[in-house]
């Protein structure tokens, strides 16, 4: 994003909420969370028609040749660094990207200082890691990334059959009462959340910190993405719509148990009808940090939206051989006890 100052490259500044020119100092305003502006929600079947959108500038898609990762940089970005292995990429000519562009975009909040000191504090009861590591000198380069969301809506209609069992009691005793059910349930799903990042859709590091609420999601402006890498999808919109049925599917099951005022639900077979479907695709913005220890990385991954993160730790062996020493130690006191009043009884 040029600066209209002085033509100069302007970078989105979390502390500020806004971009900012390193050259002249000038600003730009963006919208803020509590404006409560909406981002829009598009067509299903458009969008698997059209498969394209503008993002608002050119954006190049770069693969990291160290790890295969897929990421959008600015067009006139030069270099920067991986935010998934750590490595250094020059951004040669590459091919532009023609690939849905988002419609929603949550922008960090959470500067990369915080999420430092913050890394303390999540290590600070981790008691069996080196102490180097836990406390922090190890810490890697904090990358920011946007990582893909896609977020569903949907009017349903579903026949049921299964198994509804009731709570039943007699005296001090609880029994469960089956009987089959079959009826119609019509439910409104509501910004059904699948991530987009095949890379990270079973990260467990990452779901721990990925948090928001639907009003939370701001309109995608190109603007927020100044001086910040955003991977791209490599889970298609027809793929998350499937993995968003499998979710709702547990969801209707729960709604087929609630119309039959049942405790418990089994064997519960649905033929569901999609209609009216909406999507957004949103970014979400997570800090990464790759710590190398002991020939090993282990990764940082906290929230750039509010305090949340998560890091994979080393265990100390020496902390480890301390502990089972003192346990042994507690356990075979008594015995060495008893043997040493043995031998005084022997002598004596």
């Amino acid at each position: 994003m040029k600066c209209s100052n002085c033509g100069g490259t302007m970078r989105y500044d979390v502390a500020s909420f806004g971009l900012v020119c390193d050259f002249c100092g000038h600003t730009k305003p963006l919208h803020r969370p509590e404006e409560q502006y909406v981002s829009e929600e598009r067509d299903f079947e458009s969008a698997l028609r059209e498969n394209t959108a503008s993002w608002g500038t050119a954006r190049r898609l770069i693969t990291c040749k160290q790890c295969g990762a897929a990421m959008l940089y600015d067009s006139d970005q030069m270099s920067g660094m991986c935010p998934y292995c750590g490595s250094t990429i020059v951004l040669t000519a590459g091919e532009m990207d023609n690939s849905i562009a988002p419609s929603g975009i949550i922008p960090f909040t959470t500067t990369r200082e915080q999420v430092a000191q913050n890394y303390y504090k999540w290590n600070k009861f981790a008691l069996w890691s080196p102490e180097r590591f836990r406390k922090g000198k190890v810490l890697g380069n904090l990358v920011g990334v946007y990582v893909p969301f896609w977020t569903f809506d949907a009017d349903t209609v579903s026949t049921y059959t299964g198994d509804y069992g009731d709570n039943v009691t007699v005296g001090d005793s609880t029994t469960t009462k089956w009987h089959t059910g079959r009826g119609v349930i019509d439910k409104f799903v509501n910004d059904m959340c699948i991530c987009g990042s095949r890379r990270f859709c079973s990260n467990k590091m990452l779901n721990s910190v990925v948090m928001f609420r639907p009003d939370e999601i701001l309109p995608y402006t190109p603007e927020a993405l100044a001086g910040f890498a955003a991977e791209k999808y490599t889970i298609n919109i027809d793929e998350a719509w499937e993995m968003a049925k499998n979710s709702i599917r547990g969801n209707l099951e729960c709604a087929s148990c609630q119309n039959e005022h049942a405790d418990y639900y089994r064997n519960v077979k649905l033929s569901t009808q999609y209609s009216n479907i909406k999507f957004r695709y949103i970014l979400f913005p997570v800090w990464l940090a790759a710590c190398p220890y002991n020939g090993k990385i282990y990764y940082v991954v906290a929230s750039g939206h509010d305090n949340r993160g998560n890091c994979g730790r080393p265990v100390s062996v020496l902390k480890i051989i301390l502990l089972v020493l003192i346990v042994l130690g507690i356990f075979a006191t008594p015995y060495i006890l008893y043997m040493i009043m043995v031998l005084v009884r022997l002598l004596g």
